[in-house]
């Protein structure tokens, strides 16, 4: 039993491009037209983030637009752990770790005040 794709008429042939002729060249174009406002752009995130009239929030964005820019953005880090159970179990094992500090810090405040 062979299994055969049933082809409609919108699908391409195998080793057939979707998009032989490339990527369209107004992209670039609209590319390079924003390119032109870059200074402006600038200009205006620097008075944004020097303007103490404007919004903390606004200043904040501004400040991380032109950081990015600048210094590229932060890379972001993610740590797998194998700690050899799954995933609720982990967390069970947390709360009891937990809970146990818990009580050791009112053990020892209670202590405190028996003094």
């Amino acid at each position: 039993m062979e299994n055969k794709i049933t082809r409609h008429a919108g699908m391409f042939k195998p080793g057939q491009s979707g998009n032989p002729s490339g990527r369209p060249k107004s992209d670039k174009t609209i590319r390079d037209l924003a390119k032109i406002h870059t200074d402006d752009a600038l200009k205006t995130l620097a008075e944004i983030v020097n303007n103490p009239k404007a919004s903390d929030t606004a200043r904040v964005q501004a400040c991380n637009a032109l950081l990015d820019r600048g210094w590229g953005k932060a890379p972001q880090y993610t740590e797998n752990v194998n700690v050899g159970v799954d995933y609720l179990s982990y967390l069970d094992m947390l709360a009891k770790e937990a809970t146990e500090e818990e009580l050791k810090s009112v053990e020892v405040s209670n202590s405190v005040y028996e003094l």
